[in-house]
Parts: structure tokens; C-alpha cells; sequence
């Protein structure tokens, strides 16, 4: 199965927080709201998942090229 993640808005109503800091990469419980997202596909035995970034992609993809999904 395949899923499709939108990451790619730039979070106006969390302005000035997401001028640095993109929307799914925000801390909860400790690790990227990105992260639960992909815990949840999985556990739902979604294999392929591919991400729409836009604001602030290096951020997203560098923290999941150290620490990618299972």
C-alpha cells in the first residue's frame, strides 16, 4: 500500500515559529510530528510513502537521512 504525506505548507498561523522551523518537524512527545505521522502509516501497513516538502525541505530531509522510518 502507498500513502502520500502533504509537509509542504509554510505555517502562516505559527508565524514566527516556522520561519525556521517547518510545521511537521515540530517536537511532540520528543520527536517530529512527521515522525508519528509515519509510525501511524506504518502500523496501518503502509510500506511506500512519499512526502510533498516545500518550506524548509532541507530540515525534513536531513532528520530523516540520520533517522529513517523503519
Amino acid at each position: 500500500m502507498k500513502a502520500m504525506v502533504l509537509a509542504a505548507g509554510f505555517g502562516n498561523r505559527l508565524q514566527p515559529l516556522t520561519s525556521i522551523l517547518p510545521k511537521p518537524m515540530f517536537p511532540v512527545l520528543g520527536r517530529p510530528l512527521l515522525s508519528h505521522t509515519f509510525d501511524i502509516l506504518q502500523s496501518a501497513n503502509i510500506t511506500d510513502i512519499a512526502v510533498n516538502v516545500h518550506h524548509l525541505p532541507e530540515s525534513i530531509i536531513d532528520y530523516f537521512k540520520k533517522d529513517p522510518p523503519p
